[in-house]
């Protein structure tokens, strides 16, 4: 049987409905899971979730209201979604505490680490302080890979992809500043933007600043982190 994988969709506060880009959960299909979306209904269900599935992969979406790590909006923040930052940062500590292997993928990355207590670059263009400055939202199609991340000897993602440096496409403007006491940075870019964090404290939490659905078909390497996610999924590893 299928390891059952939640994912996040993208909640839109104006018209309440909830979509997913298709490419998410053909990843998660095409690794060996059994991909369903987490309905939006109230925050104090996100526990039940928790137990309903046997992990959870975040997606991208809108900024998050900096108000959750304890700061003002800057001037180039862009479009924030309160409902889906307090449901999925919740779902996030629920699902750490208990043990639910986690995936992040660009806003669920930042979702990681600041429901564990860390903070983000609210913009990098205009707060982050670089002498290698690196474009961070690509023109290219999301297939393509624009700059290269190193990743940190002997961590978690070096050893699922097998590579210490990786070609990534790149598709954001804010980035984790503060890495959270529960993880720890193991990739960057060039211009020393966090591009990865990881924690062994638990079964698998992995979060990545790119977007691996968008490559996996045409790099093997990709789709090797799916797979290292399902398979920590699977209830018959525990």
């Amino acid at each position: 049987m299928r390891p059952l994988i939640g994912i996040t969709g993208d909640y839109n506060i104006d018209n309440n409905s909830i979509s997913l880009n298709s490419e998410y959960y053909w990843a998660i299909y095409k690794a060996g899971g059994q991909p369903l979306i987490i309905p939006y209904i109230d925050v104090e269900d996100a526990g039940y979730f928790v137990s309903v599935f046997d992990g959870i992969m975040f997606t991208g979406g809108d900024d998050i209201d900096p108000v959750f790590y304890g700061e003002a909006p800057h001037p180039k923040l862009g479009k924030i979604n309160p409902v889906r930052d307090e449901f999925e940062l919740k779902l996030c500590r629920l699902a750490l505490e208990n043990d639910k292997p986690v995936l992040g993928i660009c806003r669920g990355v930042q979702v990681m680490n600041v429901a564990m207590g860390g903070t983000l670059y609210q913009d990098l263009g205009a707060q982050l302080q670089s002498d290698t400055p690196i474009k961070h939202w690509q023109s290219a199609p999301g297939r393509y890979g624009t700059h290269e991340v190193k990743l940190a000897a002997g961590s978690r993602i070096n050893r699922i992809m097998e590579k210490e440096c990786i070609s990534v496409n790149s598709f954001h403007h804010q980035a984790v500043k503060e890495v959270a006491g529960a993880f720890r940075a193991a990739g960057w870019s060039r211009d020393g933007v966090i591009e990865v964090i990881e924690s062994d404290k638990y079964p698998f939490a992995v979060g990545v600043q790119w977007h691996p659905e968008r490559m996996f078909n045409h790099e093997q390497t990709m789709l090797l982190l799916f797979k290292n996610f399902v398979e920590a999924c699977d209830p018959g590893r525990k």
